[in-house]
């Protein structure tokens, strides 16, 4: 499994990291031993971050999440886990307490004494309503993120990059925090590759490109378009509902992947989602790729497909040239 340093946090993320949201829904709807059966493989393939927060689930992702690394004895040497606090935007005065009080929970959940790394669960906007804005996020919550950090519950300070651009951006530019979650795929990879995004989609406008011209470590996520991308008709039966992300509609975007899967044999992949996974990994300034799982199976194909490496510039041309062109 291919390594890279997360901005200037200098954690090393594997390419691929293990998503358990509520969308894949392993880790909330999964059996335990399935669980613990996919945390091994994922383990044994060099996978050594987690991505997880107290949202997935009302805490199970993170309570599953505990036990099955406590079934195996703990968590590894080398192995990170990463966690959320969604801030209530009308009720940002009281973000320091609310983020003291989410961490320690989610501690309590994930049986760990901290986290390398804790991110803001919350959208950021121009306007205070949809999301919470960069003088909130600079302000009251930081203050709380910086507490608890200082309080040696967390290392690193992190954002989801997901809102108005123009906001996500004022954040990003501002030091302040580490690393950014940033949702880019195959249907919309504007985020990395300004230019191209789909008609009537939400631009992310290069987002990655301030991150790294900042530092700031990026952490892709929604690389399937909260399954979309797998065009396999129904969904499984662990997996959560859709939705959540700026510019998000998954029946529009499930037919949209089933016309990239010509595009896909073309260039000898398996499928729309190995494409999507893979111009992601490809991505410059790119740290690592969250995929979220139902089952051991998708576990296995992500591992399989970002084993392969980069997609070469044609295929990367060709992909963009299909969203945009």
């Amino acid at each position: 499994m291919e390594v890279r340093p997360l901005g200037r946090t200098g954690l090393p993320v594997p390419v691929l990291g293990f998503g358990c949201g509520a969308i894949g829904g392993l880790l909330v709807k999964g059996e335990p031993t399935d669980q613990r059966r996919a945390i091994e493989r994922a383990l044994a393939a060099g996978i050594t971050y987690f991505d997880t927060a107290a949202l997935y689930g009302d805490g199970l992702s993170e309570a599953s999440l505990g036990r099955a690394f406590a079934e195996i004895g703990g968590l590894p040497d080398g192995v990170m886990v990463g966690t959320k606090v969604r801030i209530d935007p009308s009720d940002v005065a009281h973000a320091p307490g609310a983020i003291r009080s989410s961490i320690e929970a989610s501690l309590r959940r994930l049986r760990l004494d901290h986290v390398p790394l804790l991110q803001l669960h919350t959208s950021i906007t121009t306007l205070r309503g949809r999301g919470v804005t960069p003088a909130d996020t600079l302000g009251p919550i930081l203050d709380g993120f910086l507490a608890v950090r200082d309080a040696g519950l967390v290392t690193h300070l992190g954002i989801t990059a997901n809102g108005d651009t123009a906001a996500v951006r004022e954040v990003v530019r501002s030091g302040a925090y580490a690393s950014g979650q940033v949702m880019m795929n195959a249907l919309n990879p504007s985020g990395g590759w300004p230019g191209h995004a789909p008609a009537g989609g939400h631009d992310f406008s290069g987002v990655i490109a301030d991150a790294v011209a900042h530092d700031v470590g990026v952490i892709v996520i929604r690389s399937l378009a909260a399954g979309a991308l797998a065009a396999r008709g129904d969904r499984h039966p662990n997996a959560g509902r859709p939705g959540g992300i700026a510019g998000e509609d998954y029946a529009t975007d499930f037919e949209r992947a089933r016309r990239l899967a010509s595009l896909a044999a073309e260039l000898g992949l398996e499928g729309p989602a190995e494409l999507s996974v893979r111009l992601a990994q490809s991505t410059p300034g790119v740290g690592t790729v969250i995929v979220g799982f139902s089952d051991i199976g998708q576990l296995d194909d992500a591992i399989r497909w970002t084993s392969r490496g980069t997609l070469g510039p044609e295929a990367i041309a060709r992909t963009l040239h299909a969203v945009s062109g």
